[in-house]
């Protein structure tokens, strides 16, 4: 008895400290702007391209991509247990359009983030900034 006590225990502070990280993470993502710092495809670098644009994730899944006064809606989705974000800006032109797609998480901190996405064309890379 005192084992099975023990072992739920052990599952149940697992699980609240995994949400516990899911909304630091969360936090992290959803307080502040992000500038696009760096964007590469297939060995081009396209970061001139982001100058000036700044990004709102938002804890509602909602996304929204600004220059200047223009702004543009779109969607995102995290996956901390497979280290992805799935966003869409699905009525953008260029250059938001190319931040469409399925990044895999390839280093973070609390105020950047380097992803990957693997195309047809070859390999994106993403990194993003906080403003």
């Amino acid at each position: 008895m005192t084992g099975l006590l023990a072992l739920l225990f052990s599952v149940s502070c697992k699980k609240a400290i995994e949400k516990k990280v899911q909304n630091q993470i969360m936090d992290a993502i959803t307080n502040g702007e992000w500038i696009v710092e760096q964007y590469f495809e297939a060995d081009q670098n396209q970061s001139g391209q982001f100058l000036g644009y700044s990004f709102k994730f938002n804890s509602n899944g909602t996304l929204t991509g600004s220059i200047g006064s223009a702004s543009t809606d779109g969607s995102w989705v995290p996956n901390t247990n497979d280290y992805t974000i799935l966003s869409d800006f699905p009525a953008a032109g260029d250059p938001l359009k190319k931040l469409n797609g399925l990044w895999k998480i390839k280093d973070s901190y609390w105020d950047y983030v380097k992803a990957e996405m693997t195309t047809a064309n070859g390999i994106k890379i993403l990194k993003l900034r906080k403003k």
